[in-house]
This record gives C-alpha cells, structure tokens and sequence, in this order.
C-alpha cells in the first residue's frame, strides 16, 4: 500500500459505492464477494501492517456466512468488527506508506464509519 495503486483505489471506490446506499440494499453475499476481493488483493500487497485487517476481514467474512451463522448474522458482532476494522485502517492510513493514498482511504474510513452506525443502530433494534 505505498503508492497510487489503481487497483487498490478502484476496489476503495467499490467499496464506498456499494455501501454509499445504507447497509440495508446490500445482501451478505455482496459483503462476503467484496470481502474476498480485499483479501486477495491484502493477499498480493499487504505486509505486516495490514495483516491484522486481513484477520479481521476472515472474522467479517465468517460472520456474514450463512453456512457459520445460521442464516442470521449477529448485528452487535458484526458492529465490533466493524469497529476493529476503522481502527486497523486508521493505523495503516497513518503510516508513511499510506501516504499516497490518503484521500481514498479517509473515504473508506467514512464508510466504514457509516456502516458500524448503521450495524450498532440495529444491534440495539434486537435487544
């Protein structure tokens, strides 16, 4: 992640568009399919830094899988890793090999924001 990778960025815009709507028009299939794409694309470019995102993005993956969750993903779950996953993300931003591609990942950040608002709003729907 160290310079202006297109490849990087076009999945960062991907990412921001398909959830640009509210979590709600997005299916688990559609979040495990993106999933996938990150952890290929952390597979070919990550390092130590964005190992433990990939790790976390595993974690996200298998709580959207209906196969693991019974059909039903736990929304406060979901709203923790989703919090990690700002956290991490906010780590990698921060390091000089970021730096290039500042802009797209604030945007990320923003979404991913958004999304744990929208999970934890609806986590506290179930109690």
């Amino acid at each position: 992640m160290i310079s202006k990778d297109q490849n990087q960025i076009a999945l960062i815009d991907q990412t921001v568009n398909a959830f640009d709507s509210g979590i709600s028009t997005i299916e688990p299939q559609d979040g495990i399919a993106l999933i996938d794409k990150w952890l290929d694309r952390l597979d070919e470019v990550g390092d130590d830094a964005t190992d433990e995102i990939a790790d976390t993005l595993e974690e996200l993956r298998s709580e959207l899988d209906p196969s693991q969750n019974e059909g039903q993903p736990d929304a406060s779950a979901i709203a923790e890793i989703l919090q990690d996953l700002i956290q991490q993300t906010q780590a990698v931003m921060q390091s000089a090999e970021a730096s290039a591609e500042q802009t797209e990942l604030s945007q990320l950040i923003a979404t991913l924001e958004n999304l744990h608002s929208q999970v934890a709003a609806s986590a506290g729907d179930e109690s």
